[in-house]
């Protein structure tokens, strides 16, 4: 039984070097030709299997990004905003498929009746998108509730999907807060961070600035030159936490090993709102065919203010990968990655 266990950790120990090396040639030739900046990092069975940096995390002193190098991830913050809603289910605060009139009595009523909490999780609301309007960061809170929590709707809610960058994840925010009267973050720090111990991982403050955060860049034909920063103050809760490669690792390994949320919670995270809708709760959700089986894969993407973030994980298979960047030039990593891992198993 010893040897047995043995050969089969030699195996494993072989197989990831074997899988290192390939997404060290795939990541070699993507950066010559893309000019990478930030942090890569690939895991297998729980293990990290490689990880490497690229590029400087501030274009004006070339200080270089590192491992614990923190970036904004953008809307990878609605997987965290989607869980914090999950565990106020959990607590009989809340209800997926109740409007969201329920919670927020100031909403505009006639259509607050028509939308449930599931529909903004999955964006399937109808709400206008804030993000389609150039000038919505620069909105004060009441002035953005105005102008997006009072409008029509653009489809029944249910019907459709459209992507919200903003609006839906920003009314979770709203609606965690009132039934658990505290603040997102801080509601962050207790479920979520602490727990984890997601000690590089926290939310957007314009009064101070968390040690090693990379400043957002601008890449043109290679060229890169500091972002300007963008306030992020009303929209936490769905694109305003910082974080680590590590951390998001640390994350991943969470929900695989169902902390935090009971199994057939988790299940919901990750059923997606119907057959022609393949997002579930803060997840995009596909099952590509790779050596003739399919893979459960859950992924997403995020940007803000110079940067930008790629994660993708197995549902049913160990594997995670996770691109952090403080580019704004958007460099698909997520797919030729997942496949190396794959293609191998």
């Amino acid at each position: 039984m010893k040897l047995f266990l043995n050969l089969l950790f030699l195996f494993v120990v072989v197989s990831a070097n074997g899988q290192s090396i390939e997404i060290s040639k795939i990541l070699e030739e993507i950066d010559a030709q893309e000019n990478l900046s930030g942090v890569v990092l690939v895991a297998q069975e729980g293990q990290i299997i490689y990880e490497n940096t690229y590029g400087f995390a501030n274009q004006t002193t070339n200080t270089p990004n590192n491992i614990d190098t923190k970036f904004f991830i953008g809307s990878l913050t609605k997987q965290f905003t989607a869980l914090l809603v999950m565990q106020q289910l959990e607590a009989g605060k809340l209800a997926l498929d109740a409007p969201i009139i329920n919670y927020l009595p100031n909403y505009r009523e006639d259509t607050g009746e028509k939308i449930t909490i599931r529909h903004l999780l999955t964006h399937t609301h109808g709400i206008p998108n804030a993000s389609d309007s150039a000038n919505f960061s620069a909105l004060t809170k009441e002035e953005f509730e105005k102008r997006y929590c009072q409008a029509n709707l653009e489809f029944a809610p249910g019907t459709q999907f459209k992507y919200s960058n903003i609006i839906g994840y920003y009314l979770l925010g709203e609606i965690i807060e009132k039934v658990s009267s505290k603040e997102f973050s801080q509601l962050l720090e207790e479920k979520i961070l602490k727990p984890l111990n997601l000690t590089n991982t926290g939310t957007y403050n314009p009064a101070s600035s968390p040690k090693n955060l990379a400043t957002g860049s601008l890449q043109n034909e290679g060229n890169f030159s500091n972002a300007p920063p963008v306030d992020m103050s009303f929209s936490l809760s769905a694109a305003g936490i910082f974080s680590t490669v590590e951390d998001l690792h640390k994350w991943d390994q969470a929900i695989r090993n169902e902390k935090l949320l009971s199994e057939d919670d988790f299940k919901q995270v990750f059923t997606p709102f119907s057959d022609s809708v393949r997002y579930g709760l803060g997840w995009y959700l596909n099952d590509p065919e790779i050596n003739g089986v399919k893979h459960l894969l859950a992924s997403h993407t995020g940007g803000a203010g110079g940067f930008k973030s790629q994660i993708m994980r197995g549902v049913e298979d160990d594997v995670l990968v996770v691109f952090l960047s403080n580019s704004d030039k958007y460099i698909e990593l997520r797919y030729p990655l997942m496949n190396a891992l794959l293609i191998k198993n």
